[in-house]
């Protein structure tokens, strides 16, 4: 059984000849590049052969699995660059060496019984200020576009989570002028197959023998593809 499978409907492909336009040839920056979206909108991006990414994480780790799962095929500059968003010294010089076109910006906390165990303030601070840090810094350089990758979870906020990443959209509400760089918000729902989302982990309770934990039955998840997500 395929994560697709659980969809109950066809995949849906997006018509992206417009992205062409705005990728090719440009310098992209990818935060939080090393996690599941990250990673995969790298991939995507890859496709309409921008001159530079600049893929950074916080972890190292992931980092190195990205790089080895991407094959350079392409004429694309491919940076992996260890860095935490908010870090605004390392991120202004970042900024100062390579100003980017177009920031994607996934770095986030999600976990939410994880991050509401003790760790409420750390993901204040790096899902709100850590936005806050990346946003300034491309509206102080300029960057055409600066696109949050934020959640439906962001709608009438239940958790942590969700209320974080709401702040995170105001700050970009607020950062928005008539000129200058361009902030674009984008919800997703439930992405199939990302790290933390329920699917894997159902599926390691299914091959431990059970129980398979449904945290509400009440609950209404819109599921997307990881792959419909970053188009």
């Amino acid at each position: 059984v395929d994560v697709e499978d659980l969809l109950g409907r066809d995949a849906v492909n997006l018509d992206n000849s417009g992205l062409k336009k705005l990728i090719q040839n440009d310098i992209v920056m990818i935060s939080g590049a090393g996690g599941s979206i990250g990673s995969e909108l790298t991939r995507q991006v890859l496709k309409f052969k921008p001159k530079t990414i600049f893929c950074v994480d916080i972890s190292e780790a992931a980092l190195y699995q990205l790089e080895q799962s991407i094959h350079r095929q392409s004429k694309t500059k491919i940076f992996f660059v260890v860095a935490d968003i908010k870090n605004e010294k390392r991120i202004t010089d970042l900024f100062h060496r390579h100003i980017p076109s177009l920031v994607f910006h996934a770095a986030a906390y999600k976990h939410v019984p994880l991050l509401e165990n003790m760790n409420v303030h750390q993901v204040l601070h790096n899902n709100v200020m850590g936005t806050f840090s990346l946003a300034s810094s491309c509206k102080e350089n300029n960057v055409k576009k600066f696109i949050l990758i934020s959640t439906d979870k962001a709608v009438n906020p239940t958790n942590v989570m969700g209320a974080s990443k709401r702040m995170a959209e105001m700050v970009c509400e607020g950062l928005q002028e008539d000129k200058g760089t361009n902030f674009v918000i984008v919800r997703f729902g439930n992405v199939l197959g990302s790290s933390g989302s329920v699917i894997p982990l159902f599926k390691k309770q299914i091959i431990d023998g059970g129980p398979v934990t449904v945290t509400d039955k009440n609950i209404i998840r819109y599921f997307m593809t990881v792959t419909e997500a970053v188009e």
